[in-house]
């Protein structure tokens, strides 16, 4: 054996793996994605998309392969038994898509289970209600800082944001006492300080 020796990586093939299926299908359906990695601690990295004003929708697959579960979105194919679509904002965390058999049923045909959960995505992202245009209502001001408490109403309830020309900003959120709460505090910290 001659050296050095050359490590091959052993990770599948690309026509082996879920990853371009994922992004191919949200293209498909116009669908705008980055490859994201929630967590340093974690290997695993994700598809994320949004759209202005909207909570994030993380996308990954799910596999057994060579008998270890793996959850990214650029899993192999062998094994490949779920593929999920999940929203987590200020309300709650839910499922956007959900295809997951039980185990050891495998997904047999990825590229459908894909437009599944691209289409479903998409479509989320058109009923979502954006931020972008709502008609923020000025609550509660604090005149010597200028900073604002506004509240929007959605379909999907009130949202709550503090706004300040300085930079302080909180939400928006679902939450309306967290971020009112955060308001009051400041108001009096700005207050003390003022002392």
């Amino acid at each position: 054996m001659t050296w050095p020796h050359f490590l091959i990586k052993a990770a599948p093939a690309a026509a082996e793996s879920t990853g371009t299926i994922l992004e191919a299908a949200l293209a498909v359906h116009g669908v705008a994605f980055r490859v994201v990695k929630p967590w340093r601690s974690l290997p695993n990295v994700s598809l994320m998309t949004t759209a202005p004003g909207q909570p994030g929708v993380w996308i990954d697959a799910h596999s057994y392969f060579d008998r270890c579960w793996v959850s990214s979105y650029d899993v192999p194919i062998a094994g490949l038994f779920g593929i999920s679509a999940v929203i987590t904002d200020n309300f709650n965390t839910r499922h956007v898509h959900c295809n997951i058999t039980e185990a050891p049923a495998e997904i047999t045909d990825p590229h459908t289970a894909a437009d599944a959960m691209a289409a479903d995505v998409a479509a989320h992202l058109r009923t979502y209600p954006s931020l972008t245009g709502a008609r923020w209502v000025t609550m509660a001001s604090h005149p010597a800082s200028h900073t604002e408490y506004r509240e929007a109403v959605t379909a999907h309830g009130t949202w709550a944001h503090i706004f300040s020309p300085t930079g302080y900003t909180k939400g928006p959120s679902l939450d309306t006492d967290h971020v009112w709460n955060a308001y009051q505090r400041r108001v009096t910290n700005l207050t003390a300080e003022l002392r």
